[in-house]
Protein backbone atom coordinates (compact mmCIF):
# COMPACT_ATOMS: atom_id res chain seq x y z
CA UNK A 1 0.00 0.00 0.00
CA UNK A 2 1.25 3.48 -0.86
CA UNK A 3 0.59 6.46 1.44
CA UNK A 4 1.56 10.14 1.66
CA UNK A 5 1.74 10.64 -2.07
CA UNK A 6 3.55 7.38 -2.61
CA UNK A 7 6.50 8.26 -0.37
CA UNK A 8 5.59 5.63 2.23
CA UNK A 9 5.12 1.98 1.30
CA UNK A 10 3.53 -0.71 3.47
CA UNK A 11 3.23 -4.46 3.18
CA UNK A 12 2.41 -7.38 5.46
CA UNK A 13 4.38 -10.56 6.11
CA UNK A 14 3.46 -13.68 8.05
CA UNK A 15 6.30 -15.39 9.89
CA UNK A 16 6.85 -18.83 8.38
CA UNK A 17 8.89 -21.73 9.76
CA UNK A 18 11.89 -20.87 7.55
CA UNK A 19 11.97 -17.36 9.04
CA UNK A 20 12.61 -18.69 12.55
CA UNK A 21 15.45 -20.13 14.61
CA UNK A 22 15.61 -23.08 17.02
CA UNK A 23 13.54 -21.14 19.58
CA UNK A 24 10.68 -20.57 17.13
CA UNK A 25 11.35 -16.82 17.01
CA UNK A 26 11.99 -14.81 13.88
CA UNK A 27 15.68 -14.36 13.13
CA UNK A 28 17.45 -11.03 12.77
CA UNK A 29 18.26 -11.90 9.15
CA UNK A 30 14.55 -12.53 8.46
CA UNK A 31 13.57 -9.14 9.89
CA UNK A 32 16.18 -7.54 7.64
CA UNK A 33 14.86 -9.61 4.72
CA UNK A 34 11.33 -8.27 5.31
CA UNK A 35 12.69 -4.72 5.35
CA UNK A 36 14.65 -5.25 2.13
CA UNK A 37 11.72 -6.87 0.35
CA UNK A 38 9.56 -3.86 1.22
CA UNK A 39 12.33 -1.56 -0.03
CA UNK A 40 12.37 -3.45 -3.32
CA UNK A 41 8.61 -3.20 -3.65
CA UNK A 42 8.69 0.53 -3.04
CA UNK A 43 11.57 1.05 -5.46
CA UNK A 44 9.46 -0.61 -8.16
CA UNK A 45 6.58 1.79 -7.42
CA UNK A 46 8.97 4.74 -7.59
CA UNK A 47 10.37 3.67 -10.96
CA UNK A 48 13.83 2.70 -9.68
CA UNK A 49 13.34 -1.01 -9.11
CA UNK A 50 15.73 -3.80 -10.03
CA UNK A 51 14.21 -4.33 -13.48
CA UNK A 52 14.50 -0.64 -14.37
CA UNK A 53 18.11 -0.51 -13.17
CA UNK A 54 18.92 -3.75 -15.00
CA UNK A 55 18.01 -1.93 -18.22
CA UNK A 56 20.87 0.44 -17.44
CA UNK A 57 23.18 -2.46 -16.55
CA UNK A 58 22.94 -1.46 -12.88
CA UNK A 59 21.73 -3.04 -9.66
CA UNK A 60 20.95 -1.96 -6.12
CA UNK A 61 23.61 -3.05 -3.61
CA UNK A 62 23.37 -2.61 0.15
CA UNK A 63 26.20 -0.55 1.62
CA UNK A 64 25.06 -0.30 5.24
CA UNK A 65 22.14 -1.17 7.48
CA UNK A 66 21.21 -0.84 11.13
CA UNK A 67 18.30 -2.33 13.05
CA UNK A 68 17.05 -1.97 16.62
CA UNK A 69 14.78 -4.81 17.71
CA UNK A 70 12.20 -4.40 20.48
CA UNK A 71 10.76 -7.92 20.27
CA UNK A 72 11.43 -11.08 18.29
CA UNK A 73 7.95 -12.34 17.25
CA UNK A 74 7.14 -16.00 16.88
CA UNK A 75 5.94 -18.41 14.23
CA UNK A 76 2.62 -17.45 12.65
CA UNK A 77 2.59 -13.80 13.73
CA UNK A 78 1.74 -11.23 11.08
CA UNK A 79 3.92 -8.14 10.74
CA UNK A 80 3.43 -4.82 8.96
CA UNK A 81 6.51 -3.32 7.36
CA UNK A 82 6.59 0.39 6.52
CA UNK A 83 9.42 1.96 4.51
CA UNK A 84 10.31 5.35 3.02
CA UNK A 85 13.34 7.12 1.47
CA UNK A 86 15.00 9.78 3.63
CA UNK A 87 17.75 11.32 1.49
CA UNK A 88 20.19 10.81 -1.39
CA UNK A 89 23.78 12.04 -1.30
CA UNK A 90 26.74 11.42 -3.59
CA UNK A 91 26.56 7.67 -4.28
CA UNK A 92 24.18 6.65 -1.46
CA UNK A 93 20.40 6.49 -1.26
CA UNK A 94 19.10 6.21 2.29
CA UNK A 95 15.92 4.39 3.29
CA UNK A 96 14.32 3.75 6.69
CA UNK A 97 11.63 1.41 7.96
CA UNK A 98 9.49 0.30 10.89
CA UNK A 99 8.12 -3.15 11.59
CA UNK A 100 4.96 -3.43 13.71
CA UNK A 101 2.98 -6.41 14.98
CA UNK A 102 -0.77 -6.99 14.59
CA UNK A 103 -1.56 -4.86 17.64
CA UNK A 104 0.47 -1.95 16.24
CA UNK A 105 3.34 -2.39 18.71
CA UNK A 106 6.86 -1.73 17.51
CA UNK A 107 8.88 -4.84 16.66
CA UNK A 108 11.89 -3.17 15.02
CA UNK A 109 13.07 0.00 13.33
CA UNK A 110 15.97 0.46 11.02
CA UNK A 111 17.88 2.40 8.43
CA UNK A 112 19.80 1.41 5.31
CA UNK A 113 22.07 2.95 2.69
CA UNK A 114 22.09 1.66 -0.89
CA UNK A 115 24.18 2.35 -3.96
CA UNK A 116 23.55 1.81 -7.64
CA UNK A 117 26.28 -0.52 -8.87
CA UNK A 118 27.48 -0.36 -12.48
CA UNK A 119 27.63 -4.05 -13.35
CA UNK A 120 30.25 -3.54 -16.06
CA UNK A 121 32.78 -1.67 -13.91
CA UNK A 122 31.60 -2.97 -10.49
CA UNK A 123 31.77 0.64 -9.30
CA UNK A 124 29.00 2.78 -7.78
CA UNK A 125 27.13 5.38 -9.82
CA UNK A 126 26.29 8.86 -8.61
CA UNK A 127 22.85 8.84 -7.02
CA UNK A 128 21.73 11.84 -9.06
CA UNK A 129 22.28 9.88 -12.29
CA UNK A 130 19.32 7.56 -11.64
CA UNK A 131 17.52 8.60 -8.44
CA UNK A 132 15.45 11.72 -8.98
CA UNK A 133 13.05 12.08 -6.05
CA UNK A 134 12.89 15.72 -4.84
CA UNK A 135 14.62 16.38 -1.52
CA UNK A 136 11.56 18.19 -0.15
CA UNK A 137 9.48 15.02 -0.58
CA UNK A 138 11.78 12.94 1.63
CA UNK A 139 10.54 12.05 5.10
CA UNK A 140 12.32 12.16 8.46
CA UNK A 141 14.71 9.36 9.44
CA UNK A 142 13.73 6.82 12.08
CA UNK A 143 16.75 7.46 14.32
CA UNK A 144 17.05 10.92 15.81
CA UNK A 145 20.61 10.51 17.09
CA UNK A 146 23.76 9.28 15.34
CA UNK A 147 24.41 5.57 15.65
CA UNK A 148 27.50 4.27 17.52
CA UNK A 149 30.63 4.25 15.39
CA UNK A 150 31.88 1.07 13.79
CA UNK A 151 35.32 -0.11 14.89
CA UNK A 152 37.49 -3.12 14.15
CA UNK A 153 38.32 -5.42 17.08
CA UNK A 154 41.89 -5.55 18.34
CA UNK A 155 44.41 -8.05 17.01
CA UNK A 156 44.49 -11.39 18.77
CA UNK A 157 40.74 -11.51 19.29
CA UNK A 158 38.65 -14.71 18.85
CA UNK A 159 38.19 -15.70 15.21
CA UNK A 160 37.21 -18.48 12.84
CA UNK A 161 37.57 -19.05 9.11
CA UNK A 162 34.63 -19.36 6.72
CA UNK A 163 34.56 -20.26 3.03
CA UNK A 164 31.99 -18.67 0.72
CA UNK A 165 29.84 -21.44 -0.76
CA UNK A 166 27.43 -21.61 -3.68
CA UNK A 167 24.46 -21.31 -1.30
CA UNK A 168 25.80 -17.93 -0.09
CA UNK A 169 25.71 -16.38 -3.55
CA UNK A 170 23.07 -14.23 -5.21
CA UNK A 171 22.29 -13.22 -8.79
CA UNK A 172 24.86 -10.40 -8.70
CA UNK A 173 27.71 -12.90 -8.38
CA UNK A 174 28.65 -12.12 -4.79
CA UNK A 175 27.65 -13.20 -1.31
CA UNK A 176 24.16 -11.99 -0.44
CA UNK A 177 24.10 -9.34 2.28
CA UNK A 178 21.71 -11.38 4.45
CA UNK A 179 24.20 -14.23 4.60
CA UNK A 180 26.61 -11.92 6.43
CA UNK A 181 24.10 -11.76 9.29
CA UNK A 182 23.85 -15.56 9.33
CA UNK A 183 27.63 -15.79 9.42
CA UNK A 184 27.75 -13.32 12.31
CA UNK A 185 25.24 -15.35 14.34
CA UNK A 186 27.10 -18.60 13.55
CA UNK A 187 30.43 -17.07 14.58
CA UNK A 188 29.19 -15.58 17.85
CA UNK A 189 27.38 -18.82 18.67
CA UNK A 190 30.72 -20.62 18.55
CA UNK A 191 31.82 -18.45 21.49
CA UNK A 192 28.64 -18.85 23.55
CA UNK A 193 26.85 -15.66 22.49
CA UNK A 194 23.42 -16.92 21.49
CA UNK A 195 21.28 -14.29 23.24
CA UNK A 196 19.11 -12.37 20.74
CA UNK A 197 20.78 -9.07 19.96
CA UNK A 198 18.79 -5.90 20.35
CA UNK A 199 20.75 -3.86 17.85
CA UNK A 200 23.02 -4.36 14.89
CA UNK A 201 24.86 -2.07 12.51
CA UNK A 202 26.80 -3.49 9.58
CA UNK A 203 28.77 -1.81 6.79
CA UNK A 204 29.94 -3.67 3.69
CA UNK A 205 33.34 -2.76 2.30
CA UNK A 206 33.86 -5.13 -0.64
CA UNK A 207 32.44 -8.18 -2.36
CA UNK A 208 33.33 -11.80 -1.72
CA UNK A 209 32.61 -14.62 -4.15
CA UNK A 210 32.24 -18.38 -4.29
CA UNK A 211 35.38 -20.04 -2.89
CA UNK A 212 36.78 -16.97 -1.10
CA UNK A 213 38.04 -17.59 2.42
CA UNK A 214 37.09 -15.04 5.06
CA UNK A 215 38.27 -14.56 8.64
CA UNK A 216 35.46 -13.60 11.03
CA UNK A 217 36.73 -12.03 14.25
CA UNK A 218 35.22 -10.19 17.20
CA UNK A 219 35.98 -8.33 20.41
CA UNK A 220 33.95 -6.68 23.18
CA UNK A 221 33.69 -3.06 24.26
CA UNK A 222 33.71 -1.98 27.91
CA UNK A 223 29.92 -1.79 27.67
CA UNK A 224 29.67 -5.37 26.43
CA UNK A 225 28.89 -4.55 22.81
CA UNK A 226 30.37 -6.75 20.09
CA UNK A 227 32.79 -5.30 17.54
CA UNK A 228 33.06 -7.66 14.58
CA UNK A 229 35.10 -7.64 11.41
CA UNK A 230 35.28 -9.90 8.39
CA UNK A 231 38.40 -9.78 6.25
CA UNK A 232 39.77 -11.80 3.36
CA UNK A 233 42.50 -14.30 4.14
CA UNK A 234 44.39 -13.39 0.97
CA UNK A 235 45.74 -9.97 1.85
CA UNK A 236 43.59 -9.22 4.88
CA UNK A 237 41.38 -6.68 3.11
CA UNK A 238 38.28 -5.78 5.08
CA UNK A 239 34.98 -7.24 3.88
CA UNK A 240 32.65 -5.72 6.48
CA UNK A 241 32.42 -4.19 9.93
CA UNK A 242 29.59 -4.72 12.40
CA UNK A 243 28.59 -3.63 15.88
CA UNK A 244 26.01 -5.52 17.93
CA UNK A 245 24.43 -4.82 21.32
CA UNK A 246 22.27 -6.92 23.61
CA UNK A 247 19.84 -4.05 24.16
CA UNK A 248 18.74 -1.03 22.12
CA UNK A 249 17.26 2.06 23.78
CA UNK A 250 14.11 -0.02 24.32
CA UNK A 251 14.31 -3.26 26.30
CA UNK A 252 13.63 -6.41 24.31
CA UNK A 253 10.26 -7.72 25.43
CA UNK A 254 10.31 -10.90 27.47
CA UNK A 255 9.92 -13.97 25.28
Amino acid sequence: MDTVGGMIFEQGRKIQLFHTDATGRVTLASLCRFAQESAGGHAERLGVGMERLAGKNMAWVLREQAMHVTRYPGLGEVLRITTWPTRAERILCHRDYRILDESGQLVARGTSAWLGLDLATRRPCKAESFFHLPAEAMLAPVFERPLPELQAPLDGCPSDIRTVRASDMDALGHMNNLRYLDWIMDHLGLFGMKTPFGQVRIRHAREVRDGDKVEVRHGLTEDGEVLLQMRRLDGGREVCLARLGLRPSEQIAQQ
